[in-house]
């Protein structure tokens, strides 16, 4: 179990090498790990680090982090977990030595969808919105100003796990740092 923020938090995926200090996390991830489900390669993936906590009504969850990303589909960001063919992960994924804003929305199949960033920066900073039966992903370069990436469908639940993901598919692993992790609670809809 990890504290952060005053709220405990547990690992699907434990990685080998993690330290918390100070409100910020830091990992390598282990190598060929990876969220996915059966869509175009036909195989579920369940492997991928995930360090998460209960939420429950409607929230907005935002986190700031940077990455050393190295090998194609290297990823981070913040993930929503109803079951294991019900979850959504967020942030940044590596494709073609290109940092891409990246949804995966998976309701028993996943689907992707990326957004080009220009540059590569250091910092990214990633707001998932839960509403009671969607979620909607912004993303930010200077953690101001937002840019729509998804609003999705979402099934409706009394709670979900949220939190901190990332995962190397094909490579020996990266390091990440996640900084900056807020939850508001928002009104019902």
């Amino acid at each position: 179990m990890v504290n952060i923020e005053g709220r405990k938090f547990n690992w699907m995926n434990t990685p080998h090498s993690w330290s918390e200090e100070n409100k910020k996390l830091h990992l390598k991830t282990d190598s060929e790990t990876d969220f996915w489900r059966k869509t175009h390669y036909g195989f579920i993936s369940e492997t991928g680090h995930f360090l998460h906590t209960e939420q429950s009504g409607d929230f907005e969850i935002s986190l700031q982090f940077s990455g050393k990303y190295t090998d194609l589909y290297d990823q981070a960001g913040v993930m929503l977990f109803l079951d294991k063919e019900n979850w959504i992960k967020a942030g940044i994924e590596y494709v073609d030595g290109i940092q891409n804003a990246s949804a995966v929305v998976t309701r028993e199949f996943s689907d992707w969808s990326v957004a080009t960033i220009d540059g590569m920066p250091e910092t990214f900073y990633i707001k998932a919105k839960r509403g009671k039966d969607y979620v909607e992903i912004s993303f930010s370069l200077d953690g101001s100003s937002f840019q729509l990436l998804r609003q999705a469908y979402f099934p409706p639940s009394p709670s979900l796990k949220i939190g901190f993901m990332a995962a190397s598919p094909k490579g020996a692993g990266f390091e990440v740092s996640f900084d900056h992790f807020e939850i508001k609670e928002m009104s019902q809809e």
